[in-house]
C-alpha cells in the first residue's frame, strides 16, 4: 500500500515529504520508528487532517502528517 509522509516542523530533519510503499497493518508509531526519528521527539499525528492515536493503523492513500509538540513557559 501507499502512503504520503509529510513531516512538519523538526521533523523534516529526519524524512522528506514523499510517497512511500508500505506493508498493511502499519501505525504511526512503526513509521516513526523507521525513518529513524528519535523517540524522545514528542510527536502528533494527523491521518487525512485528523489527529489520530499513533497505535492506529494506517490505510492505503493515506497522508500522514507528523508534527512535534512544543512545549513552553
Amino acid at each position: 500500500m501507499k502512503i504520503r509522509i509529510i513531516p512538519i516542523g523538526l521533523i523534516k530533519r529526519f524524512a522528506d515529504e514523499r510517497e512511500i510503499e508500505v506493508e498493511a497493518g502499519l501505525t504511526s508509531r512503526k513509521l516513526i520508528a523507521d525513518l529513524g526519528i528519535p523517540a524522545e521527539l514528542k510527536m502528533v499525528s494527523f491521518v487525512n487532517g485528523t489527529r489520530i492515536d499513533l497505535d492506529n493503523e494506517l490505510r492505503d492513500g493515506d497522508e500522514v502528517r507528523l508534527v512535534t509538540l512544543v512545549t513552553g513557559g
